[in-house]
């Protein structure tokens, strides 16, 4: 059995089990991105939308692991899971839609919170990217201590790609990893500035503060380790060094994803930890789409919390979301195209 199809097994049951447990993980009076008495999810109505919902997620998988076996196509089998997660979403949606609950529109305001910033300051958020453009000065005068080819992708048997050494090769690749580099930064200062506020004193207050400089330190931190990869290709090619460097970077985004596991959406558990009655996110039921798309015009907010899941999701009544959205796309398509072209 080929390595990719036996690796493929283990990774559809990770991903299965983590899409289980995403319920659990969302604010307390938030079920199925519908806004509930927090005591719903524990009545025999709420438990059964979660049994529906984990069955489907469930049956999918075993329809994918029996594709991946019989056919040897991971894509298709990751596309069934999908899909089968999909429908369970918006399925299990629309039938708690029928126990919907007022959203709460009460709104605090401490003016003794303490005043947010990015971790470290601006010079932390883009010294990668400074980094990067140093490197580039230094190649541009030993150019000819490069070798005659870059490696550019790796797989599971080591460096399966490589380009020529050339100018547009080079600052090309310099210049997809600032680019993204400087993306990250500047989604981690969106989320200082752009992103809502739902509770604004007490402990609510204080554990959304933390799940948010917790997702800035997880946006800067990926931005360090990006500078990994231009770096070991220039300087060190051919040391086995990169495998070093995923297995980093795997580690620090499960231990980041573990504490934001461990806050809940929002830092929510903060919230119950304290005994404070739960505030929902303060947005209306009717601006979710299928429980996956917040779509309110009326809304200033850039970024809000997802309703779920973990993190954050653009508002696409927002026109100034769409240029969010393509200040991420464009960039990300055009590396992957400069990517597969040298390559």
């Amino acid at each position: 059995m080929p390595v990719p199809i036996f690796l493929i097994v283990p990774a559809l049951l990770s991903m299965a089990g983590l899409l289980v447990i995403i319920p659990a993980l969302t604010r307390p009076d938030l079920f199925f991105a519908v806004t509930v008495s927090p005591e719903f999810r524990r009545t025999a109505d709420g438990l059964r939308i979660l049994r529906r919902y984990r069955a489907i997620v469930w049956s999918s998988t075993l329809i994918a692991m029996a594709v991946t076996l019989a056919s040897g196509m991971p894509l298709v089998a990751m596309l069934i899971l999908a899909a089968g997660y999909l429908w369970a979403l918006v399925s299990s949606h629309g039938r708690a839609l029928a126990y919907a609950a007022s959203p709460s529109t009460v709104r605090e305001v401490d003016l003794g919170a303490p005043r947010e910033s990015l971790p470290g300051g601006p010079i932390v958020a883009l010294l990668p990217v400074a980094f990067l453009g140093a490197l580039g000065g230094w190649v541009a005068g030993h150019f000819d201590r490069l070798p005659s080819r870059l490696p550019v992708h790796w797989g599971l048997h080591g460096v399966d790609g490589w380009v020529a050494t050339t100018p547009t090769t080079v600052f090309g690749l310099l210049a997809v990893y600032a680019s993204t580099c400087l993306l990250m930064a500047g989604i981690a200062w969106a989320l200082l500035h752009w992103s809502r506020r739902i509770s604004t004193s007490g402990p609510g207050a204080a554990g959304e503060r933390q799940f948010r400089r917790r997702m800035m330190q997880l946006l800067i931190a990926t931005e360090y380790l990006l500078v990994g990869p231009p770096a070991l290709t220039l300087l060190a090619p051919a040391a086995p060094s990169m495998e070093m460097w995923v297995l980093v970077l795997t580690l620090v985004i499960v231990a980041f994803a573990l504490t934001l596991f461990r806050a809940g959406q929002g830092g929510a558990r903060a919230t119950v930890s304290a005994g404070e009655a739960p505030a929902g996110d303060r947005t209306p039921d009717a601006c979710w789409k299928w429980g996956l798309f917040y779509v309110n015009p009326a809304d200033p907010s850039i970024l809000v919390e997802k309703r779920f899941g973990i993190g954050y999701t653009v508002n696409l009544g927002n026109r100034w979301a769409w240029v969010v959205l393509v200040a991420v796309l464009v960039p990300a398509v055009l590396g992957m195209i400069f990517l597969r072209r040298a390559g």
